[in-house]
């Protein structure tokens, strides 16, 4: 290491402790762990890759593991859906509104400063087959769009059924509906609002 030519650089000193703990739970020293995160930094950058974005995606795929999503391929879970509901449209809609409340309830029971807005969030990260999942929320109600072009026959009811399960959950009522095969149309009210 003595043809190895150092520089100094200076950061914050809470960003520097943390760095030290990492390194020393890793068993290496600050140095190497440094020129580690340099180097990683570098290849991302000189792929083209915007590293932190990647970490936003890894986070996401953990956060979507931890809540308990699967990936599945698009057109297996459209067909699963249409088949689900050839053995019972009704069983397979109370289905998804409890899927709803169970995961809603997710959301309600942490302590979370605002678990509407987290769950809505969350779900727009996680819903990938759908064009729009649009949320437009004020004092006492919710306004919820969903559009999706390439959806099979019932996937709007069943999404439908899923929401309302998580908006009664997150303590609010569906007032007004509109379904069709590509998108749904929900205006939600707070209880007691």
């Amino acid at each position: 290491m003595s043809g190895v030519e150092r520089k100094a650089l200076f950061a914050r000193k809470d960003l520097v402790s943390k760095l030290a703990e990492i390194a020393e739970k890793r068993g290496c020293s600050l140095y190497s762990l440094v020129n580690e995160i340099f180097e990683v930094v570098i290849k991302a950058e000189d792929s083209g890759i915007d590293f932190r974005r990647v970490i936003e995606r890894e986070s996401l795929i953990d956060l979507a593991k931890r809540t308990g999503y699967v990936l599945v391929l698009e057109s297996l879970w459209y067909e699963m859906i249409e088949l689900a509901c050839k053995y019972s449209v009704e069983q397979v809609t109370k289905t998804w509104f409890d899927v709803g409340v169970w995961l809603a309830t997710r959301y309600v029971s942490r302590d979370l400063k605002d678990p509407v807005n987290t769950f809505f969030k969350d779900l727009q990260s996680f819903v990938w087959d759908v064009a729009e999942l649009a949320v437009k929320r004020d004092k006492d109600s919710v306004h919820v769009r969903v559009a999706n072009p390439k959806a099979p026959e019932h996937y709007s009811e069943l999404m439908s059924a899923f929401l309302e399960g998580a908006l009664s959950t997150l303590g609010y009522r569906v007032v007004s509906k509109e379904i069709t095969k590509e998108f749904l149309l929900l205006e939600a009210v707070l209880e007691g609002g």
